[in-house]
């Protein structure tokens, strides 16, 4: 189970911030430079974009569902 603490860690961590662009980046380019015919190689960038989304959300919503635990916990 990842903590609200280690999620937000990593949410403002310079360095992870910098590969997750760097990574989103990269794939981005693959997908926009591919030729015609590359298919796959877009479906794989595709992929991957889908998966970075995804890791971010999900580190973001620990963040957010450990807040709304705590605003209840509080009434």
């Amino acid at each position: 189970m990842i903590l609200k603490e280690q999620a937000k860690n990593l949410l403002s961590n310079e360095t992870f911030l910098e590969v997750f662009v760097s990574l989103r980046t990269n794939q981005c380019n693959v997908f926009l430079h591919s030729k015609a015919d590359e298919v796959e190689k877009r479906e794989e960038a595709h992929a991957m974009l889908r998966a970075l989304n995804e890791f971010e959300n999900v580190l973001k919503r620990v963040v957010t569902d450990q807040d709304m635990k705590d605003k209840r916990l509080k009434k």
